[in-house]
């Protein structure tokens, strides 16, 4: 945002002192909505790490030749998950010695993020397993797992769900959550990469947001049977919760009352759109930037002063 507005200030040649006046007041145009409507204005969550597993510690026969290749492998993912739409598997080594591994960001967050939270989760897998051949390491927006067995393609029934146990939603809203998910599993596993959105309108309660996602080395009928478990398993757990997140191996799924995701992404689509929150930060730069150039415009615009019959010029 800073960029972008010193890049409008510096093609139109405003000198230094105009310059600050109106970045000062772009900022503050934002900043009050910011406070004024805090729970509808830019809601993308944060990354965090939510989870991790990590086998017991092994002092292997070759341990250098498989650090190296873990190594490899690590690199491997973080370099290539961007071109592959968010999702990378490969496999490094011979033998003992082989680590296959998969990295999954979130459906939709951009490319600049996924990267980041690649390279965290990469880093959180070495310090804190650094014996380890089996390790699972999940962040809100992205997911890492490798081993020195094959686990690709194959179901695991690990999960995990997060939930304030004094969150509890609405009653009028409870019995429609569940089936809204339900609706959400069966759709998620027939979109192009296993990611879906939904919104659910609870009038008077207001909107309530989900979303699900499958690693993509399973197949789409397994897909739906990891979401579907994943409901089943947590059904008391989640069912009556404003706020859940459910982070498995092979699938995740949340649910929210405030729009936690974005709505584009530049892993999953060819071109980039702007999410729905820069498009309303730059309306509201563009719109600060109007309004100022028609006011400095007027002072510049000349007329002849009826009473003295003179050109003048308004300063």
């Amino acid at each position: 945002m800073h960029s972008l507005v010193l890049i409008f200030l510096f093609c139109y040649q405003i000198d230094y002192k105009e310059m600050q006046t109106l970045y000062f007041v772009v900022l503050c145009v934002i900043s009050f909505f910011v406070l004024v409507f805090p729970n509808g204005f830019c809601l993308a969550d944060t990354n965090m790490q939510t989870g991790s597993q990590c086998s017991e510690a092994d002092y292997y026969v070759n341990e250098d030749t498989f650090q190296t290749n873990l190594r490899s492998l690590l690199d491997s993912l973080s370099s290539n998950v961007i071109q592959h739409h968010g999702f990378y598997q490969t496999i490094v080594g011979k033998k003992a010695n082989k680590v296959y591994g998969t990295i999954l960001c979130r459906g939709d967050i951009s490319a600049t993020s996924c990267s980041d939270c690649t390279l965290n989760s990469t880093r959180v897998a070495s310090n804190d397993c650094p014996k380890s051949r089996d390790v699972s390491i999940w962040f809100r927006w992205c997911f890492l797992r490798y081993s020195n067995e094959s686990f690709l393609g194959v179901m695991q029934p690990t999960a995990v769900a997060i939930t304030n146990d004094t969150d509890f939603d609405d009653p009028s809203v409870v019995s429609q959550g569940l089936p809204f998910m339900n609706e959400l599993a069966a759709a998620a596993p027939e979109k192009s990469f296993m990611f879906h959105t939904a919104i659910l309108n609870t009038s008077q309660s207001g909107k309530r947001y989900a979303m699900a996602q499958c690693t993509r080395d399973i197949s789409r009928m397994d897909c739906r049977r990891c979401l579907d478990a994943q409901l089943v398993n947590f059904r008391t757990v989640i069912g009556n919760k404003r706020r859940w997140e459910i982070y498995g191996s092979n699938c995740f799924m949340w649910y929210s009352d405030y729009q936690f995701y974005s709505n584009a992404s530049t892993l999953l689509s060819a071109a980039w759109r702007p999410s729905s929150c820069t498009r309303l930060i730059i309306g509201i730069i563009v719109a600060v930037l109007s309004a100022f150039f028609i006011r400095r415009s007027l002072k510049q615009v000349k007329f002849i002063d009826p009473t003295q019959g003179d050109l003048c010029t308004e300063t």
